[in-house]
């Protein structure tokens, strides 16, 4: 059951008193995917404002609509709920609801892995409740809590950060009782300028961490592992990584396409502990590392972590693959990329026997080092010995450049659909990543 369920539940979260009683089948930010029943919230975004659909979304059958238009402030409709600020209103919706909540809330935020590292989280822990798809921002974030089902145990909600004081809005509305940083890498620097400022954007989760909870950070990093440490002394700091240092290590590590095997160990925890999970290359292991950190700190059973993690991550896994062109191996990262996570999946490309192509499109919001970041991912590829380096967009000329031989750049989306239908053959394994603004997926269906 979810905490929502009608016009009662709302007006209890929304500290409001509506009238009219009616059920409320679901939540809406789009009047595209409306059901009858639904409760549509008017959103007033960058490209659509939701308030010019509010009459469509009562025609289509909506129980209530929820709006800030100053044209429905007098309203007689009861249908309709005007508030000052409809994003302000979802906050303190999800802020009621969270104060109802009894069970353990983690709150996760990171360069790269974050949206894994939740489905890994949630996946291995019973009754849970999680992000939705990707929903990590102002206004995805309470969508995720307000989705929750009311027997949860626990929370597991994914934190965006694009600027200076994302994290902090996000988690303090969260007050997660353990807080996860998967990494700091190259993300968004247009408005965080440098790695300095990711740090300290991912960081502001921290002081909203519960007084008594955990700090689950990476060690790879001296600088950022001493700034963490000198935050907070009412917390507790648990650390992942590759190497024995951490509190939470890998060992006996085996790679390949289909999966990875490795070892658990902890020499604080007293912990070794032998996953085998479908998920591939050295990124899905720091995950891995994370999510059993949270695991261990609430009590889950090894038993359960592993065989949830070997059997039940159809959803986490986002390097999908199918078969393909003249039967060659696709492997679909589309969804994102940053310097970081596409090195990663370099990484998992490059453990493949087979002809190893690599089609990649710009990464995109990455400021005054954009050029450069590009060239470092060309050079990157070439060192992991793949063998025929695609590009496609503005940037990914300098990536195909410092790749060199058998780099080919593209800037007719045309021209380089006919490549792959004329040059894929059967023992190819062929990767496609870049940002999500470039849409690399049209390339799937060629």
């Amino acid at each position: 059951m979810k905490f929502i369920n009608n016009s009662s539940d709302l007006g209890k979260f929304l500290s409001i008193k509506i009238i009219r009683q009616s059920k409320i089948t679901n939540i809406s930010t789009d009047t595209r995917g409306l059901k009858v029943g639904s409760l549509f919230f008017a959103i007033k975004g960058e490209q659509f404002n939701g308030n010019d659909y509010v009459e469509d979304a009562l025609k289509k059958g909506a129980s209530f609509v929820v709006t800030d238009s100053s044209r429905f402030k007098s309203t007689n409709d009861k249908n309709i709920i005007y508030v000052n600020n409809t994003i302000v209103a979802l906050r303190k919706i999800a802020k009621n609801i969270l104060k109802t909540f009894n069970g353990d809330v983690i709150g996760i935020t990171g360069s790269n892995g974050k949206t894994t590292t939740t489905k890994i989280i949630s996946s291995v822990l019973n009754k849970s409740s999680g992000t939705i798809k990707n929903y990590n921002n102002e206004i995805g974030m309470p969508l995720s809590i307000i989705n929750a089902n009311t027997n949860s145990k626990y929370l597991v909600i994914e934190m965006g950060a694009a600027k200076p004081k994302d994290i902090q809005y996000l988690s303090s509305l969260l007050k997660p009782n353990i807080g996860l940083i998967t990494n700091i890498g190259n993300s968004h620097l247009e408005k965080l300028k440098n790695i300095d400022g990711v740090l300290n954007v991912k960081s502001e989760l921290v002081s909203n961490i519960r007084k008594n909870g955990d700090l689950i950070v990476p060690n790879e990093n001296l600088k950022h592992l001493n700034y963490w440490k000198s935050l907070r002394n009412d917390i507790n700091l648990v650390t992942f990584g590759m190497n024995k240092s951490a509190d939470f290590y890998p060992i006996e590590i085996k790679y390949n396409l289909n999966g990875t095997k490795f070892r658990i160990q902890s020499k604080k925890y007293n912990k070794d502990v032998t996953i085998e999970t479908p998920l591939s290359g050295e990124h899905n292991v720091k995950n891995i590392l994370a999510s059993y950190a949270v695991s261990n700190i609430l009590n889950n059973p090894d038993e359960i972590f592993i065989t949830k993690l070997k059997n039940n991550l159809n959803s986490v896994i986002r390097q999908k693959q199918s078969k393909w062109i003249k039967g060659s191996v696709l492997i679909d990262d589309t969804y994102n990329a940053n310097p970081e996570s596409v090195k990663n999946a370099l990484d998992l490309l490059a453990t493949s026997r087979k002809r190893k192509i690599f089609v990649f499109g710009d990464m995109l919001e990455l400021g005054r080092h954009k050029n450069k970041m590009h060239k470092e991912i060309g050079m990157y590829a070439a060192s992991k010995k793949i063998d025929i380096f695609l590009g496609f967009g503005d940037l990914t000329k300098y990536a195909v450049e410092s790749f060199g031989k058998n780099g080919i750049f593209f800037k007719d989306e045309a021209l380089l659909k006919d490549f792959l239908k004329k040059n894929i053959q059967s023992k190819d394994v062929v990767l496609i990543k870049g940002s999500r603004g470039m849409k690399m997926e049209r390339y799937i269906d060629v």
